[in-house]
């Protein structure tokens, strides 16, 4: 770090990092969501039905002898749901919305989604120093680096400390 030189990172080198970076600068939306699992497709398709002309959610849950924690999954960013297809799925919701059934790899499943707590990203302006200063160590290190092995090369070849100093301008 005493090496580095974060003001001469160009502004272009750290924005290319950060949109390649967003998710370590930010914090993902979250969702509460609720699953029942159906073993077959029909069975799923019946209790969205049955929710469409009145039946809740839990009531479903329910007569499935299903407890809250049986279909709650909790507060979840899209990519703690382990299935893509119902992380899709819940991600597309509006709170309080049940979706259509939904085949995923462990079932059909209908899912609710409850409180939904938006992201956030952090602008540019916030992480440039972070970013540039991560940015300038990594060179450093790199610049380190290729310096020892030109070193080791030198004193390899047979030159003396002070010689092989003196050819790579140490």
């Amino acid at each position: 770090s005493a090496l580095a030189k974060p003001d001469a990172v160009p502004d272009a080198d750290a924005k290319t990092y950060l949109e390649h970076h967003k998710v370590s600068y930010g914090t993902p939306e979250r969702r509460e969501v609720r699953q029942i699992v159906f073993p077959k497709p029909e069975e799923a398709a019946a209790a969205q039905d049955r929710i469409a002309k009145g039946a809740s959610f839990a009531e479903i849950a329910k007569e499935r002898g299903l407890k809250d924690t049986d279909t709650d999954l909790g507060m979840v960013a899209k990519a703690q749901i382990i299935d893509p297809a119902v992380a899709y799925a819940a991600f597309a919701l509006k709170s309080g919305e049940v979706s259509a059934p939904i085949k995923g790899r462990f079932g059909t499943v209908l899912l609710q989604v409850g409180k939904i707590e938006p992201g956030s990203q952090k602008t540019y302006e916030e992480v440039a120093p972070q970013i540039k200063r991560e940015l300038a160590e990594s060179r450093a290190k790199t610049e380190l680096g290729n310096l020892r092995d030109k070193f080791e090369d030198e004193r390899a070849a047979g030159s003396t400390l002070a010689e092989a100093a003196q050819k790579i301008g140490l």
